[in-house]
């Protein structure tokens, strides 16, 4: 693959990685903004395990907890758990969200003060919401790493070895 090619996947890779990292930290801010939000009561409305099928035959598992509550003037009505809440193949994840919030319970709703359509149940930093932007960065590192160094490698392989003038060829006497 000559250099140009190279430079040109390599910069796929950065640029995928890099936005996947901007909305990765989006969302952490996001999720450490929520903790100061207000708070209002709420009622989930219905809760249960969905299950997405992908296109090479496996199974994604996540929770879908509906919950209504009154902020700004209206009522709202809203789906988020956690931040960084993304489907799992184990559908027992799924399965505790929606046995935390069954149908008909009452829910403290955490909502954005500047967007009351966006609300939280649980809301803060978790593990999980570090997901995106560790994904994104090793999407941008490879990116890196192969704008780098694999035209330097190319370079190695296609450069023919020229004999030292230092050192004597064996053939002659």
């Amino acid at each position: 693959m000559k250099t140009t090619g190279i430079r040109l996947f390599s910069s796929i890779f950065i640029l995928v990685g890099g936005s996947i990292i901007f909305f990765g930290l989006k969302t952490l801010k996001t999720a450490s903004d929520s903790t100061q939000w207000p708070t209002v009561a709420g009622t989930v409305t219905s809760s249960s395990v969905i299950s997405k099928s992908g296109d090479k035959g496996g199974v994604t598992y996540e929770a879908e907890v509906l919950y209504e509550y009154h902020a700004g003037g209206q009522t709202q009505l809203s789906n988020k758990v956690a931040y960084g809440g993304y489907g799992s193949s184990n559908p027992s994840n799924a399965q505790n969200a929606v046995n935390r919030y069954p149908k008909g319970k009452r829910v403290t709703v955490h909502y954005s003060p500047n967007d009351p359509t966006k609300a939280v149940l649980e809301p803060g930093i978790s593990t999980k919401t570090f997901f995106l932007p560790g994904f994104g960065s090793v999407f941008f590192l490879a990116g890196c790493a192969i704008f780098y160094f694999a035209p330097k490698m190319n370079q190695r392989q296609t450069t023919p070895e020229v004999p030292s003038a230092t050192t004597p060829d064996p053939k002659i006497g």
